[in-house]
């Protein structure tokens, strides 16, 4: 008997003396550093795989399925990768084209990455270019190695769940539609792993959610197993039901994992300028910082009424015959329905068709060619065009100054200031009221938030369509439906498309007009243009930069076709895929019956920004 206490008490003392010297549990921060270097020993691991299968020669579906495991950890990184280091990420995931980031026209990106590497093995490997591949197979293993060997960079912090709000949108906007993967179409299988790291960072915060009295980190779960059997069971892209899956589970992981940030009291990463207030799902109301744009500036009533009345008067044209309305009329989505503007004078055309003013708070770069970054800015240079208004900005407050009632609103609008009128304050009282113009509340909108009774069944086809196998949300990102880049919309990008001069189909000539080259001298920005909103689009015929195209069926068959190289245009610059898109004539109908449902106008009867 007493050598089995003797015994037992060996024991317990041993168990006490293991849990003494035993390491304490590892902390949340120390879980995702574990998890992020043990990816990128199986990335490293993987790209060697991959590299050895392309020396051997191995047959294409060997490569490709190498390719698809070094793709799918990848994506198990992206959410770490894009958040810590930002600028590093179109090494491992650039375009297949030369690119450059509009905010800092100095970085230029070369073609390299994962999706470099996509277009020499699908659809199939081409033995003949091989050793091209290596080269960007040994680009991939070198950055790879690089981060691995440096992980003292990464460090979570307080914003891992910051970082897993902008990786659901970036799931939602970029990764099933395809945008990283155009040719293999590997989007589906991504997007799980995507939302497995998701899962593990959500598992890694489960104490801090019960700290802070978190109620739904189970539904959490819930939503995140049941979100990656659908990708299982559902795995064509062309017809995935991207609405069905944003719906069912993207927006009530947003909504839940909003909450639990807020409830844990995780604020936004400073030094991620973003659009979206990353508190809840894209759709949502309210997920806009409206005044993002605005720099210093405070958005005012008493300016945005001054604004309206200023924006409708002819006073402001030489001839007091044009006010900014003849040009952007409310009826036409804030447009003039002609190819492009007439000159003041009315005896010839401006260069370019005119752009609609809704949502132009909403980007970062204005006009066309996306030279201004601010209203005011737009407005001053439109006062001084002498083919646009030919009064001059200084002119047109001298007019202002002689109306007693300007001079009567000016002051309630601009108290603290000694001069009453000035170009400056007549340039922002009109950018005032062009901010104020938000469309946001389309019937899409109240689909996506809920009411499935907004859309019908040929429009939720159309959205799956502009999603997948259209490629349309790979350049018009959702829900802004512009160039501004998921998950920041920060930046607005501009493409080249290759627009005809005419609708010529036979002989086809391009467009003259440079674009983006005028403003960003690089050659291959020439005929680029700002990717515009399709907002109200079916309110702002005709379409492009150069009216070119007075419908929307139009519009869609140029994009069906390839652009202006699917049409026969030379143009070795352009970044739409010159692929045909094979769409049927019923999916055609179905995807201009989509773009209906974007059409919002409200706003314009909300002049101030109540937010």
């Amino acid at each position: 008997m007493k050598k089995k206490l003797t015994i037992i008490t060996i024991i317990c003392c041993s168990i006490v003396l293991l849990s003494f010297f035993a390491s304490p549990p590892l902390t949340p921060v120390e879980k995702l550093k574990s998890y992020y270097n043990d990816r990128f020993r199986d990335l490293s691991l993987q790209i060697d795989v991959l590299k050895k299968s392309v020396e051997q020669d191995q047959d294409t579906k060997k490569i490709q399925k190498n390719f698809l495991q070094a793709r799918l950890t990848y994506k198990n990184l992206e959410i770490f990768l894009e958040y810590y280091f930002e600028l590093d990420v179109a090494k491992f995931n650039g375009l297949a084209v030369d690119f450059i980031e509009e905010e800092d026209p100095t970085a230029y990106q070369e073609p390299q990455g994962f999706q470099m590497i996509e277009t020499f093995i699908y659809p199939s490997y081409n033995k003949i270019k091989k050793k091209d591949l290596l080269h960007y197979i040994d680009q991939l293993s070198a950055i790879t190695n690089g981060l691995s060997n440096n992980n003292v960079l990464f460090n979570p912090e307080d914003f891992a769940l910051d970082a897993v709000m902008e990786e659901l949108y970036r799931i939602l906007s970029l990764g099933i539609s395809g945008f990283d993967s155009p040719i293999a179409q590997l989007s589906i299988p991504e997007a799980k792993a995507s939302l497995g790291t998701v899962q593990f960072v959500v598992e890694t915060y489960s104490d801090k959610f019960t700290e802070a009295g978190v109620t739904d980190y189970d539904e959490i779960i819930r939503l995140l197993n049941e979100a990656k059997t659908y990708l299982d069971k559902h795995t064509n892209f062309n017809k995935f039901d991207r609405a069905a899956f944003i719906t069912r589970f993207l927006n009530p992981l947003c909504t839940h994992i909003g909450s639990a940030k807020l409830k844990c009291g995780y604020s936004d990463n400073p030094v991620r300028y973003t659009l979206i207030k990353k508190i809840s799902h894209l759709f949502e109301e309210n997920s806009l910082n409206v005044n993002r744009y605005l720099y210093d500036d405070t958005i005012n009533d008493v300016r945005v009424e001054l604004g309206k009345k200023i924006f409708f008067d002819p006073l402001l044209s030489a001839n007091g015959k044009r006010a900014c309305a003849s040009c952007h009329q409310p009826g036409k989505s804030f447009t003039d329905g002609l190819p492009k503007a007439l000159q003041v004078d009315e005896h010839g055309t401006l260069p370019r068709n005119t752009p609609s003013l809704w949502n132009a708070s909403l980007q970062m770069n204005l006009f066309y060619d996306s030279r201004q970054k601010r209203l005011d800015d737009v407005v001053m240079e439109v006062l001084n065009n002498e083919q646009e208004m030919n009064i001059g900005a200084d002119k047109a407050a001298k007019k202002l100054n002689e109306s007693a009632d300007y001079i009567a609103l000016f002051k309630i609008a601009y108290p603290s200031s000694n001069i009453v009128v000035t170009d400056r304050k007549i340039a922002n009282a009109i950018a005032m009221y062009i901010r104020s113009l938000i469309s946001y509340n389309a019937r899409f909108d109240q689909y996506m938030r809920g009411d499935k009774n907004k859309m019908t069944s040929n429009e939720v086809k159309g959205f799956n369509l502009f999603m997948g196998k259209a490629k349309c949300a790979t350049c018009h990102y959702v829900p802004l439906f512009n160039g501004s880049k998921p998950p920041t919309y920060y930046y607005q990008e501009s493409e080249v498309l290759g627009v005809p001069a005419t609708t010529d189909t036979v002989h086809p000539v391009l467009d003259s007009d440079p674009g983006r080259a005028v403003s960003l001298k690089v050659d291959f920005m020439k005929n680029a243009f700002k990717t515009p909103t399709l907002r109200n689009i079916e309110l702002s015929a005709p379409y492009m930069h150069n009216g070119i195209y007075k419908t929307l069926e139009e519009v869609i068959d140029f994009y069906d076709r390839g652009g202006g190289q699917g049409l026969g245009i030379s143009i070795p610059n352009q970044t739409l895929p010159a692929d045909k898109l094979l769409l049927t004539k019923k999916e055609k109908v179905q995807l201009k019956a989509f773009l209906a449902t974007l059409t919002d106008t409200s706003g314009y009867q909300q002049h101030a920004l109540k937010r």
